[in-house]
C-alpha cells in the first residue's frame, strides 16, 4: 500500500495498529513518536520566507502537486536565458523552492488562463512587441499551450497549430473553465492602459478551442465602463455564468447568449480593476442543494494615489427569489486582496494595500500585512479570523498566492514598478512566502489518505483509504468532509475558475476507508484537475490531485 498523505511539519505521532509490530514498520499509517503536542501557532499559523521565484510572479498557477508555473511580463528579472537575457517564465519546484526558466516568444503581459478538460494549461492574450531589449513579438492574440509534467521535459508551446490564436485583441481578459472542456474568454482591450477606454474596449467573448461563430458581442462590458478588465465570472450549478464588473452584475446563458437575469448593484465603490477586489463563489455543497453565493470584498473609490481603500464585503445568495447584497465589514481598508480556499473551506485573504489604485509607479500604498480567514458557515459579524502571522512583505500590485495540496499557501509576487527596480520603496520582488494555516498545528497528526485513482467520471462512486490516527477511533462519530478543491490561475486578485465542492461520502465502520461520490455534474465541477482533500475535526489530509472527466479517455497528460 502506498501513501499519498502528508505528515505535516515533520510532526509524526505514534498509534496502535492491529497488524504486528514488523508489518507496523512497513505500514504508511503508522506513527513513530508519541502524539502528545501543543503548537504555539495552533491560533496564529505561520509564515515563513523561503526560496526567490526568479521571475515577479504577475501570473501564477498550480500546475500538479510538484510544481508552480510562473508567468511575467517581457521585463528585467532575475532569471535569465542562457542567452544572457532575462526570462519571464518559470516553473517553480515546491520539493527544493528551485526554479527552471521557460522560453516564451510572445509578451504574456496580464493575461489570463485555465485549464482544458484534457489537462493542458492554456495562456490567453498578453502585451505589446518588444524590439530592443527583450525581443518578444505582441501576444494579444497569443494562446500558449503548456502540458504538465512532473520532471523537466514540459515546455510552453506556441505557434505549433494553425491558427494558434484568439480572433481579438484581449490584454486584461477574464478565462473560466467551462462544463464542456473547453474555455470562456471575456473582455479586454486592445492595448495596454491604465484604465479601459471607449476606442480600445473589447465588449465581446469567445471560447478556445475557437467555435464556428468567432466573438460574440457582450453589450455588458459597454454599460459597466470604464471599470470592466478582470471581470470576475464563475460557473453556476445551473450551468449559466455569474458575470461580475463595475458594480454590476448579471446571470448569462452562453448558450444562448442571452441575459437571463440582472442583478442589484453591489453598493460602495466600484470593485474592478484598476479599483480591484476579489471574489469568490463561496463553497457549493449537496447539503443545501448546492446553494450559491458569491463573496466580493475590498475595492477603491477612485484612481488616486491617495484613495483610500474599501473596507466592506458584499454577498448575495443566487438561490433567493429576489437576491439582494448583504454587506458586511472586510475587517481591513483593503485594494487588491487574495481570496484563496483553505482545505477547510474556509477562505484566507492576503495581499493588498490600504490606499490608491492598481497599477505602476507610485499609485498603491501602505500595504496590508495582515492576513484573515472567512468562515461562511458563521454568522455575520463572527465570520473573521483576525491575528494571523503576518509578514513584513509589501504584496500590492501583481501579487499572487495559491494554496497548495499539503494546506500551505504559495505567496509571491509584487511588482508596481515599470520599470522593475529592487531599491524602490516597494521593490520588485522576488521571495516567496508560505503560510502554514492553525489547522496544521492543532494535531500531532493529520487524517491520511491513499489509493485515490487518478480520473473518475462525474457521478461515479470510487474508495480510498483513510487512517485518522488519534483523531478518531472505531467507533467513535468524527466529523468528516470530503472536498476537492480547484485553486485557479492567480493574477491581479483574480483567482479563475476557483472552485470549492464538498463530496457526498461515507465512511466505514471502521474508520479505515471512505467511499465517495464524484461530483454529479460537469457545472457543479468543470472537467480537469481537482485536489481530494478529507477533512476530520477540522484538520485537512494532504490533497491528492485527481481529475474529474465526462469519459476517462478524455485526460491527455
Amino acid at each position: 500500500m502506498r501513501s499519498t498523505g502528508l505528515l505535516p511539519l515533520a510532526l509524526i505521532a505514534s498509534i496502535s495498529l492491529t497488524a504486528h509490530a514488523q508489518e507496523e514498520s512497513y505500514s504508511p499509517f503508522y506513527w513513530t513518536q508519541s502524539q502528545e503536542f501543543m503548537s504555539n501557532y495552533a491560533s496564529t499559523g505561520k509564515m515563513e520566507q523561503k526560496g526567490r521565484t526568479g521571475v515577479s510572479a504577475m501570473h501564477a498557477v498550480l500546475l500538479n502537486e510538484k510544481s508552480i508555473v510562473i508567468i511575467d511580463k517581457a521585463e528585467w528579472n532575475e532569471a535569465k536565458y542562457d542567452s544572457g537575457q532575462s526570462a519571464y517564465s518559470a516553473q517553480y519546484f515546491l520539493d527544493t523552492d528551485e526554479y527552471r526558466v521557460l522560453p516564451l516568444d510572445t509578451n504574456s503581459f496580464c493575461s489570463a488562463g485555465g485549464f482544458l478538460s484534457n489537462g493542458t494549461l492554456i495562456s490567453t492574450g498578453g502585451g505589446e512587441l518588444t524590439g530592443r531589449t527583450w525581443k518578444v513579438a505582441a501576444g494579444y492574440k497569443s494562446i500558449r499551450l503548456f502540458d504538465p509534467c512532473l520532471d523537466d521535459s514540459c515546455q510552453w508551446r506556441e505557434y505549433e497549430l494553425p491558427n494558434t490564436r484568439m480572433a481579438s485583441n484581449r490584454w486584461y481578459p477574464t478565462v473560466e473553465q467551462l462544463p464542456e472542456g473547453n474555455l470562456f474568454i471575456l473582455g479586454g482591450s486592445t492595448v495596454p492602459a491604465a484604465v479601459n477606454r471607449d476606442e480600445i474596449n473589447v465588449p465581446s467573448y469567445e471560447f478556445w478551442p475557437p467555435q464556428e461563430e468567432g466573438p460574440i458581442d457582450f453589450p455588458f462590458l459597454v454599460e459597466t465602463m470604464p471599470y470592466n478588465l478582470y471581470a470576475f465570472v464563475f460557473v453556476l450549478p445551473d450551468g449559466n455564468l455569474f458575470i461580475f464588473a463595475n458594480q454590476q452584475s448579471i446571470i448569462y446563458d452562453y448558450k444562448k447568449h442571452e441575459v437571463v437575469k440582472k442583478l442589484p448593484d453591489l453598493p460602495g465603490v466600484p470593485r474592478s480593476y484598476p479599483l480591484t477586489s476579489g471574489a469568490v463563489m463561496l463553497p457549493l455543497d449537496p447539503a443545501n442543494d448546492y446553494k450559491v453565493e458569491i463573496l466580493i470584498c475590498g475595492g477603491s473609490e477612485k484612481m488616486d494615489k491617495n484613495s483610500v481603500a474599501d473596507d466592506t464585503c458584499g454577498r448575495i445568495n443566487l438561490d433567493d427569489e429576489d437576491p439582494q447584497w448583504e454587506m458586511e465589514t472586510f475587517v481591513h481598508k483593503r485594494l487588491m486582496p487574495d481570496g484563496v480556499f483553505l482545505p477547510d473551506g474556509t477562505i484566507f485573504w492576503v495581499n493588498g494595500c490600504q490606499r490608491g489604485w492598481a497599477g505602476y509607479n507610485n499609485r498603491n500604498h501602505d500595504p496590508t500585512f495582515d492576513p484573515l480567514i472567512y468562515d461562511p458557515d458563521k454568522p455575520v459579524n463572527k465570520r473573521w479570523t483576525q491575528g494571523l502571522a503576518n509578514t513584513d512583505i509589501a504584496r500590492m500590485y501583481h501579487s499572487v498566492a495559491l494554496t497548495l495540496p499539503d494546506g500551505r499557501v504559495w505567496i509571491a509576487g509584487s511588482n508596481n514598478n515599470n520599470p522593475s527596480n529592487v531599491t524602490a520603496e516597494y521593490p520588485t520582488e522576488f521571495r516567496v512566502e508560505y503560510f502554514s494555516p492553525p489547522y496544521l498545528f492543532k494535531s500531532a497528526t493529520r487524517p491520511l489518505i491513499s489509493h485515490v485513482p487518478r480520473v473518475v467520471i462525474y457521478k461515479e462512486w470510487f474508495d480510498i483509504l483513510i487512517n485518522l490516527g488519534e483523531l478518531a477511533q472505531s467507533g467513535s462519530d468524527p466529523d468528516i468532509k470530503v472536498a476537492l478543491l480547484r485553486q485557479g490561475f492567480s493574477t491581479h486578485s483574480m483567482h479563475m475558475s476557483q472552485r470549492y465542492v464538498v463530496l457526498r461520502h461515507t465512511i466505514a465502520d471502521d474508520l479505515q476507508s471512505i467511499r465517495i461520490e464524484a461530483p454529479p455534474t460537469a457545472n457543479i465541477f468543470p472537467p480537469g484537475s481537482g485536489y481530494l482533500f478529507v477533512v476530520c475535526n477540522g484538520i485537512p489530509s494532504k490533497g491528492t490531485e485527481i481529475f474529474i472527466e465526462h469519459n476517462v479517455n478524455d485526460l491527455m497528460i
